[in-house]
């Protein structure tokens, strides 16, 4: 844990803000670091603290760029950054066409979490936001200072567009600006309307994306679909569905590979969010292997006939042969999610990454698309059959209980409070958080993994017994909506941080791993039951997590003692020592925890 992350604990364990900040700051430094050296404004020398301060504040923009319009690399976001001196008090801006807005930014990065948090956008910094001058064609500030050249050359961009005054132009603050009202906001900007993104929109809309690689929000996917092998005049087959509540419409059509393999790589878990797998969960798979085979040992379109396909769940998909291509045409889908194929998208976007793409030659994949319009469906209706949709598409294929249940209400609701009140990453989906650890935003000990979370729920519960066998059966109904509950997430979270401390313990003694001198058998077989004593007597003590544990560790050597001459035990005796590896999953444990008398 760095230094600063052990000082916010001690000052209060339950406080995510300043891990998220920290994780802030991680993601904006590596967005800096994509910047060429020469441009010293992104690479200032460290002992610079305001230039530093300043470079983030620049990433910050860089940020709502990637998230919001998935502006991947540097040199497709830095274009639109204006920031600078002459700026008028834009920062930033990004012309949506294909949404007929226009986004005028100012952001505010702080130097601490602390200040992050707290400290508010004034009436002056928004006064320098001179929006109405710069949009009404103006080029220099009312003090007659010429705008810098990014701003005139926003303009010229926005010159260019024939029907520029029909978009929508909007103000975005990134920063704590909720002290002013909405008709003060609104007076300060010219009567423009204003998007506010306050920290915790940062961290939830804007760096959790990053994070978790679905900040491609790109709503309308496009796929060139060939049309000289159909023995049809339709690009493809377009039917009708009416099911409780829904109605629907079915495409199937024949997509080529390579277009298959670009959309994946460009989307990975953006369009997985009702897939119970996650993008990098779908590596070092056997049957990953078998489709690259079929794709790369024939020179025909073999895999058209032995692939079962690809099943996409959409708002709306509209097909046209009006490309001004010959035989070519274009599906169009709105808001799309992959519900079934995973590891054949997987599969062909990993080749597609590679670079040969002449692999893709003449291969195509069977594609269906089950379009359910939100407006012409009850959302309960709408999400309960997308639901079953993919439930029904992965019936086929082994997935275990807790891949079934990454997508239930109860998990999205754990890992949201995990992470907006702890700074916690709750892993529903194996390998969800894989990029950010690969990119350095993130460590592997701030991953809650699944498994895990539901023996720190079972500990909790004085049930740590339980935790020594196999989990899989608590992701199954009707244990499971009774094991994992919102309302406990501070327990969890606490009990989840003394698993941590536990395993920071294990690396300390070189020679003695389980320090069993010390501690008894606590960190080689009992380390649940800590976390169970921990957590019913800590949570809510306002003790840190780490202190807690050190307290009751410190007792663990006497409660073995006390009960290794318990008769109830005896079953557990080994010579004169306890039998760690028994006792620990025996059937006297819990209630041994309860009645010994632990003191914090």
């Amino acid at each position: 844990m760095a230094k600063t992350s052990a000082m916010a604990e001690a000052a209060s364990w339950d406080d995510g803000s300043q891990r998220l900040y920290e994780a802030l700051i991680r993601v904006l430094d590596s967005l800096r670091s994509e910047a060429p050296p020469q441009e010293a404004v992104y690479n200032p020398p460290k002992s610079n603290h305001d230039a530093v301060i300043q470079a983030r504040s620049r990433a910050l923009l860089h940020l709502f760029l990637k998230a919001r319009f998935g502006l991947i690399s540097h040199s497709a976001r830095e274009p639109f950054i204006t920031d600078g001196k002459y700026d008028g008090g834009i920062d930033a801006y990004y012309i949506d066409r294909p949404n007929k807005k226009m986004y005028l930014l100012q952001a505010k990065f702080r130097a601490n979490a602390k200040n992050f948090l707290s400290v508010h956008m004034t009436p002056t910094d928004l006064l320098k936001m001179d929006v109405a001058r710069i949009m009404h064609g103006e080029t220099t500030s009312e003090a007659g200072e010429p705008y810098n050249a990014q701003i005139r050359k926003m303009q010229k961009e926005i010159k260019k567009i024939p029907d520029r005054g029909s978009y929508e132009h909007r103000v975005v603050l990134l920063g704590n600006s909720e002290l002013l009202s909405h008709g003060d906001l609104k007076k300060l900007i010219d009567g423009y309307p204003i998007d506010q993104l306050p920290h915790q929109k940062i961290f939830n809309e804007l760096m959790l994306p990053v994070i978790h690689g679905t900040y491609f929000t790109d709503p309308d996917l496009t796929i060139e679909i060939n049309l000289d092998k159909l023995n049809s005049k339709n690009a493809s087959l377009d039917y009708d569905v009416s099911a409780t509540g829904v109605d629907a419409n079915i495409n199937v059509f024949f997509a080529p590979t390579k277009e298959i393999g670009r959309i994946m790589s460009t989307y990975r878990n953006s369009i997985l969010a009702f897939n119970p797998r996650s993008f990098l969960e779908l590596t070092k798979n056997r049957v990953n292997r078998e489709i690259e085979a079929s794709l790369r040992n024939s020179d025909g379109n073999d895999f058209a006939m032995f692939n079962n396909g690809i099943t996409l769940i959409a708002d709306r998909t509209g097909v046209s042969s009006n490309t001004a291509t010959k035989k070519r045409a274009q599906v169009v889908v709105t808001n799309p999610q992959l519900v079934n194929g995973g590891q054949t998208a997987y599969t062909l976007a990993r080749i597609y990454d590679e670079g040969n793409h002449s692999i893709f030659k003449g291969k195509e994949v069977l594609i269906k698309v089950v379009s359910i319009e939100p407006k012409k469906s009850k959302a309960r209706a709408r999400l309960k059959l997308i639901k079953d949709i993919s439930r029904a598409s992965n019936s086929q294929t082994k997935i275990d209980e807790a891949d079934r249940r990454s997508n239930d209400q109860v998990q999205l609701d754990l890992q949201a409070a995990l992470f907006e009140k702890y700074g916690l990453y709750y892993e529903r989906k194996r390998g969800e958080f894989s990029d950010g650890v690969r990119d350095g935003y993130i460590g592997e000990k701030d991953i809650i993994n699944r498994e895990n979370l539901v023996r720190v729920s079972l500990a909790a519960s004085y049930r740590s017994a339980q935790t020594k066998s196999g989990v899989e059966k608590f992701f199954k109904e009707p244990a499971f909506s009774s094991t994992l509950k919102v309302s406990e997430v501070g327990r969890y979270a606490f009990g989840y941080q003394v698993l941590r401390y536990l395993a920071e313990e294990k690396a300390k003694v070189k020679g003695d791993r389980w320090q069993q001198k010390k501690y008894g058998q606590a960190l080689r077989y009992g380390e649940f039951a800590v976390v169970g004593v921990c957590v019913n007597l800590g949570a809510g003590s306002g003790s840190s997590p780490s202190d807690v544990a050190v307290r009751i560790l410190s007792q663990w050597k006497s409660f073995e003692a006390m009960v290794s001459g318990k008769k109830s035990n005896a079953s557990y005796a080994s010579g004169q020592n306890l039998d760690g590896v028994s006792y620990y999953k025996g059937a006297t444990v819990d209630d041994d925890l309860k009645s010994f008398g632990f003191v914090i």
